[in-house]
């Protein structure tokens, strides 16, 4: 005969059973003081030391009741739940509720982009919610994805991993795991998270289903989705009408870009992330490298067109500093008329967020050996605009080539607020 299931919640070693028994000696003190207060304390007009023993022994009794039943309650839920909820575990049950009960009520984000500027964003929009939906590019072509690409005819795992480190909740360990490089004598000197990748790839036999299995299983805030499963290239046409194929080879071209593509034409925009740009209170598209990790995106079929759908704030996130090849000495105008040049003529942003915070000498040293260039802007030059700019201090003062994870984070919660 099969035992009831609840008798498997006592089996040893569950950590259930010492809070039942604190739970149910709570209840006998409570039974025991209610007993003596009903037999002799409200009924005793002329109190004697027996009475006054037994009031004594009463207020005991529910002194001792309330603390065996509030901590054996409070035990044997964190208990349970640690059981089934790894955060609930790691984090204590006040955090764990904290992210049920606030977390989970925040906003729907999408986030656009590739690379490390799109890691940076979701680091710290995470948290503030739950419901984040990342849509990296998948034109990435250099170093250990670039590898596996061209080895293994996967799509490049890199971005994928940045962002799944980002957005993951697990303990800082297995980020480090996840990032771990091995030396170039060992294993090609790939990424362990890309081969982490690769090989749930192999397991599955599709990409997006190892991607999938690998939000549950880094117990992700959100969601992280390639923007394009087919195996693409960047092609950049340049101003003097020559081209260049690559990304890893366009992010370090000095020549003007004209105009970019994807060879060959990728399907078009997957239904999962067009649901999610319909469902969302806040777009973000960017920081990070303009021509090979935030257009590509935009070069999707159906993406220019479903951002220009989308009800929610949509906010371009324009870099502090521009030091790289491809947008060397590039301000304000030129990042955004880039931008509308692949956006099918089509208005994706309604908000563009600017830094105007300021860094000290760390942070001079840092632009100075980077030979980068501040993105300079004129907000009287964009009052009449269909969309607004915004300046805020997101800068990472000893860093300034790169934004501030909890400063960006911050500045787009209040553009959302409407602040």
């Amino acid at each position: 005969m099969a035992l009831p299931k609840f008798i498997k919640w006592l089996r040893p070693g569950l950590r259930i059973k010492r809070w039942i028994a604190v739970i149910m000696l709570g209840m006998v003190f409570a039974v025991l003081a209610s007993m003596a207060l009903y037999q002799f304390g409200v009924s005793v007009k002329v109190l004697d030391s027996v009475g006054t023993e037994l009031l004594a022994f009463a207020a005991l009794g529910f002194v001792l009741s309330g603390f065996c039943l509030i901590t054996g309650i409070y035990r044997l839920i964190k208990s349970m739940w640690g059981l089934v909820d790894r955060r609930a575990a790691r984090k204590g049950l006040v955090n764990a509720a904290y992210e049920r009960a606030v977390l989970a009520e925040g906003p729907k984000i999408v986030a656009i982009g590739g690379g490390t500027g799109l890691s940076c964003v979701l680091t710290g929009l995470k948290e503030y919610s739950l419901d984040i939906t990342a849509v990296v590019s998948m034109a990435d072509d250099g170093g250990s994805s670039g590898k596996l690409r061209q080895e293994l005819g996967i799509v490049p795992p890199g971005d994928i991993r940045k962002c799944l480190i980002a957005l993951a909740d697990e303990e800082p360990l297995m980020s480090e795991l996840l990032d771990f490089r091995f030396p170039d004598n060992e294993l090609g000197g790939h990424n362990f998270g890309n081969l982490f990748l690769t090989a749930l790839a192999r397991i599955r036999g599709d990409f997006g289903e190892a991607v999938r299995e690998a939000n549950r299983i880094l117990s992700v805030r959100g969601q992280v989705l390639p923007s394009t499963l087919d195996k693409i290239s960047l092609v950049a046409t340049h101003e003097d009408g020559s081209k260049t194929t690559g990304q890893a080879v366009i992010s370090k071209t000095q020549k003007r870009i004209k105009e970019l593509e994807l060879r060959p034409d990728p399907e078009p925009l997957a239904e999962d992330i067009v649901s999610a740009i319909e469902e969302a209170d806040l777009i973000v598209m960017g920081p990070g490298s303009l021509y090979t990790s935030i257009i590509p995106n935009l070069l999707i079929r159906g993406m220019p067109e479903a951002l220009e759908r989308s009800k929610a704030k949509k906010v371009f996130v324009s870099n502090i500093m521009t030091y790289e090849g491809e947008t060397r000495g590039y301000d304000l105008p030129d990042l955004l008329k880039a931008l509308d040049a692949h956006s099918n003529g089509l208005q994706i942003y309604n908000v563009v967020l600017v830094n105007n915070g300021k860094y000290g000498d760390t942070g001079i040293m840092t632009v100075k050996e980077k030979n980068a260039h501040p993105v300079h802007f004129d907000l009287n030059a964009y009052k009449k605009s269909p969309f607004k700019v915004v300046p805020d201090d997101v800068v990472n003062p000893a860093f300034p080539i790169r934004h501030d994870s909890k400063k960006l984070a911050q500045a787009l919660m209040r553009i959302l607020k409407g602040a």
